[in-house]
C-alpha cells in the first residue's frame, strides 16, 4: 500500500479546499483544482489508495474547518468526481464521456446529501434559494451605501427582482454547466500532469483540445432546446434555456480547440495560447467562437473527423 502517496496527496487536497474558504479569489481557483491529485493518485495507484486519500483528507479538512458540514460535503462531491474522471483515464474513455460522469457524479452526491435538509425546510428550494439571494444582494447594496456608491446601489435596487427571478430559475443549468466546466479543467490539468511525469503514456495524449471535438449528433439537442425556447409556455422555455446553457457551453470547447488548433499551428508558445484562451473566455468575443464551434460541425476545419468507412 503506498502510505506515503495518500499521505501526500491527502495533504494537497484538502490544503486546496481550505486555501478555497481563506484566500480571496486564488483560493476559490485552488479550491476547484482539489480533485486533481486524488486524479492522478487513483490513476497510478489504483482506487483504493485514491478513495483512503479522500477518507483522510475528509478528516483533515473536519478538524482544520471545526466541524462545518458544508467543507466536508464539498469535498466529498467532489472525491465522486476525481473518481469518475480516474475512472475515465484508467479506461481510456473519450473525454467528454469522462467529463460527464465526473460531473454527474458531483452532482448525485450533492443531491444526496443535501436532499434529506431540503425536505425538512419548510420552504421549497426555489423560495430559499431567492430568499438566501435576496439577503446577499441586500447586504451587498448596504456595502455599497456605506462606500457612497449610492448609484450603484439604486441600480441593484431597480434590477434585483429580475436578475432574482432569472437566475433562480436558470440556476439548474448554471450549476451542470460550471460543474461540467470544472470536470473538464480537472480531467485536462491531470492528463497534462500524467503525460509530464510519464510521456510513454501517449494513449492520453489524443485527443488534445486542438483536435477534440463534440459528437456531431449532439446538435440535435441544441437545436431542440433552441426551439424549446421559442415555446411561449413559460415553464418549457426555461427548460429549454437551461439545455441550452449546457450546448452553449460544448460549443464554446469546440470553438476554443478550433482557436487552439489555429495557434499551435501558428508555432504560438503555450503562455501565450494560454493567455489568448483566457482573454476569450473573459470577453463578449467568445460568442463568435460560439458559433464557429457550431459551425465546425458541417464544415470540419480541421480535418480531424474520421470519415465513415463504406458499407
Amino acid at each position: 500500500m503506498p502510505y506515503r502517496s495518500i499521505l501526500t496527496t491527502a495533504l494537497q487536497s484538502a490544503g486546496l479546499v481550505i486555501a478555497g474558504f481563506i484566500i480571496p479569489v486564488l483560493g476559490q481557483i485552488a479550491l476547484l483544482i482539489s480533485p486533481v491529485p486524488l486524479i492522478l493518485i487513483m490513476v497510478r495507484e489504483g482506487k483504493l489508495p485514491g478513495m483512503l486519500a479522500v477518507g483522510l483528507a475528509t478528516a483533515v479538512i473536519a478538524v482544520l474547518a471545526g466541524g462545518q458540514a458544508v467543507f466536508v460535503v464539498i469535498f466529498l462531491s467532489f472525491g465522486f468526481m476525481a473518481m469518475g474522471l480516474a475512472d475515465g483515464l484508467r479506461w481510456r474513455w473519450k473525454p467528454e464521456n469522462a467529463i460527464l460522469v465526473g460531473g454527474m457524479l458531483t452532482l448525485v452526491a450533492l443531491v444526496v446529501v443535501l436532499a434529506p435538509f431540503l425536505s425538512q425546510a419548510e420552504k421549497g428550494p426555489v423560495a430559499v434559494t431567492e430568499e438566501y439571494l435576496r439577503t446577499s444582494i441586500a447586504e451587498a447594496k448596504q456595502l455599497y451605501m456605506q462606500l457612497g456608491l449610492t448609484d450603484v446601489a439604486q441600480v441593484m435596487d431597480q434590477f434585483t427582482d429580475t436578475v432574482i427571478y432569472y437566475l433562480v430559475r436558470l440556476l439548474p443549468g448554471i450549476i451542470l454547466a460550471t460543474t461540467l466546466l470544472q470536470a473538464a479543467c480537472c480531467y485536462g490539468m491531470a492528463r497534462a500532469l500524467i503525460l509530464r511525469k510519464d510521456p510513454a503514456a501517449a494513449v492520453l495524449a489524443e485527443p488534445t483540445l486542438a483536435t477534440w471535438h463534440a459528437p456531431d449528433s449532439w446538435v440535435w439537442g441544441l437545436i431542440v432546446s433552441l426551439g424549446l425556447v421559442a415555446i411561449p409556455d413559460v415553464t418549457i422555455r426555461f427548460i429549454g434555456l437551461n439545455l441550452a446553457l449546457i450546448f452553449l457551453l460544448i460549443y464554446s470547447a469546440q470553438g476554443l480547440s478550433l482557436v487552439e488548433f489555429t495557434l499551435r499551428k501558428a508555432k504560438v508558445g503555450t503562455i501565450w495560447r494560454s493567455l489568448i484562451l483566457t482573454v476569450i473566455v473573459a470577453l463578449p468575443v467568445i460568442v463568435p467562437v460560439i458559433a464557429l464551434g457550431v459551425v465546425d460541425i458541417f464544415a470540419d476545419f480541421r480535418k480531424v473527423r474520421t470519415p465513415a468507412q463504406p458499407t
